[in-house]
């Protein structure tokens, strides 16, 4: 169990009461639903739980060939679909804005987050 579990946890629950259990990149209910980080979440941190620098996005409909053959006409389709959903018109503009986003985030304090992401639960689920 990583540190993060628990935060991340909150995060995808707090994601899909805001867009719905649905794979973004589809746009419809896809197997393993989970968050899709659009720059990798181990090299960009600040950016772990940001809003604009995730999808949701099924495990094998989009996300595993983003990883594992980027050449791959899935990973082709889901790159093309990120940048419809983050409105940009190329990859340059979108990684400028979210490594922009990346540099003036604080440090991610993980109990900090975990509170907000609950009481915006509790407010959404009211």
């Amino acid at each position: 169990m990583s540190r993060f579990d628990n935060t991340d946890k909150l995060f995808f629950k707090y994601l899909v009461k805001n867009r719905g259990h649905i794979c973004e990149i589809h746009q419809r209910e896809c197997p393993g639903i989970g968050t899709m980080h659009i720059l990798p979440k181990g090299i960009y941190p600040r950016l772990r739980y940001s809003e604009e620098a995730v999808v949701l996005a099924g495990w094998f409909c989009s996300h595993y060939w983003t990883h594992h053959d980027a050449r791959n006409e899935k990973a082709i389709y889901a790159e093309k679909r990120i940048l419809e959903i983050r409105n940009y018109p190329n990859w340059e503009e979108l990684k400028e804005h979210l490594l922009l986003v990346e540099r003036i985030a604080p440090k991610n304090d993980l109990k900090m987050i975990a509170m907000y992401l609950k009481k915006e639960l509790s407010t959404l689920e009211a």
